[in-house]
């Protein structure tokens, strides 16, 4: 074997963590992405529901600031990043059955503040944004416009060829056989081929456990939990109007959402995985189709296709960035959980800061974030 090929930075994993942290990390340093798999995003980056949602994770101090400081990107990318909009409008409701709604205000309540966009609304507004939502989920619903579609595929083309032009690399099909630590670099090998830098970063999703195992490094107990989700036709066997809104259950037992025509379905289950390529099971399928033809009132006649992916969280289900404590220049990059794609752009921004030993992005810490909240400390009590 040669001598090892020299980077700045090393990230393990090519998701969209960690290619949103290359994105931001090689406007400065020379990145190098090394990926297991024969294209990036391949995992929970490319079985998404891919919106952007201002709410979502507004219980959650990071979560609330990183995915708030994420949504101009989406709406608004720098220059020349993409050639198509990363994103489209879609709005959210999040419904109830009927004898729920008294929970369900009592919910709206909570999250207001933190969302001032948010409507309680009636069922005017309910048929107008999903006709076919069955009569006893009309009552009352929670509408709030800042959802979008996201271009997951324009979104990851635009981070690689952002990277390639700054000069970073990636490398797939990386089978990563070794990881340590000799003369203040980081040394990773495949037994073929070797790379070293002064940092690396651990990007590597349901695997990265693994991979500071492989390092020497202590892990951060992460739970990859697998979600399935189908899609089905629309009521009456037609096409879904692609105009309908997102509906999720407000405590998440379900969710819908209009996609390419078909209805995109999900029991919102979370199932603990082994790191694996996920796939969904039966039981999964059908309490898809169970929610949808209760809340839809409607049979499910054919499921076109089923997939599922893993969603990977530590214990405070909060997101995990920064250094290791223990190890020198190991950065963690993990717990991304369902909120991996509409955080990118601020976590990105928040890596490469971090790694550089800047303060938190200053729009970040006016949400609140502090190094303290995302730090892999936490995760060793």
């Amino acid at each position: 074997m040669t001598s090892p090929t020299p980077y700045d930075v090393i990230i393990i994993g090519a998701g969209i963590a960690g290619l949103s942290a290359a994105y931001e990390i090689s406007k400065t340093s020379r990145v190098l992405v090394l990926e297991q798999e024969d294209h990036p995003g391949y995992h929970a980056t490319g079985r998404s529901a891919a919106v952007y949602a201002a709410c979502y994770g507004s219980e959650q101090d990071a979560l609330y600031a990183l995915v708030r400081a994420s949504g101009d990107f989406f709406t608004d990318p720098p220059a020349g990043f993409s050639p198509t909009p990363l994103c489209s409008p879609r709005g959210v409701m999040f419904v109830s059955a009927r004898e729920n709604v008294p929970a369900l205000k009592a919910h709206f309540a909570e999250m207001h503040p933190r969302n001032p966009e948010a409507q309680l609304v009636g069922k005017d507004v309910i048929q107008e944004k999903f006709p076919a939502l069955d009569e006893a989920y009309q009552e009352a619903a929670i509408y709030d416009p800042r959802v979008y579609d996201i271009d997951v595929s324009a979104l990851q083309e635009g981070y690689l060829k952002a990277i390639r032009q700054a000069g970073g690399a990636l490398k797939t099909g990386f089978q990563t056989r070794d990881i340590h630590y000799s003369d203040d670099h980081w040394i990773v090998s495949d037994g073929t081929d070797s790379f070293r830098a002064p940092v690396i970063v651990n990007a590597a999703g349901a695997w990265v456990d693994e991979v500071a195992e492989r390092a020497g490094v202590t892990p951060i107990g992460i739970q990859p939990l697998r979600r399935s989700a189908i899609l089905v036709d629309g009521p009456d066997g037609g096409a879904v109007p692609p105009h309908w809104s997102m509906v999720v259950e407000f405590r998440e037992e379900f969710f819908f959402k209009p996609d390419a025509g078909k209805l995109m379905a999900c029991p919102a289950n979370e199932d603990l995985s082994a790191p694996c390529d996920a796939q969904p099971e039966e039981l999964d399928i059908a309490y898809a189709a169970h929610y949808v033809e209760q809340a839809l009132s409607q049979p499910v006649k054919k499921v076109d296709h089923a997939w599922a992916g893993l969603r990977s969280f530590v214990e405070d289900r909060g997101p995990v960035i920064g250094f290791d404590a223990t190890a020198p220049g190991f950065f963690w990059v993990a717990g991304q959980g369902g909120y991996g794609i509409q955080t990118a752009p601020a976590a990105g921004r928040l890596v490469a800061a971090l790694l550089a030993g800047q303060d938190v992005p200053r729009d970040l810490a006016d949400y609140g974030l502090t190094p303290a909240l995302t730090s892999p400390e936490r995760c060793h009590p």
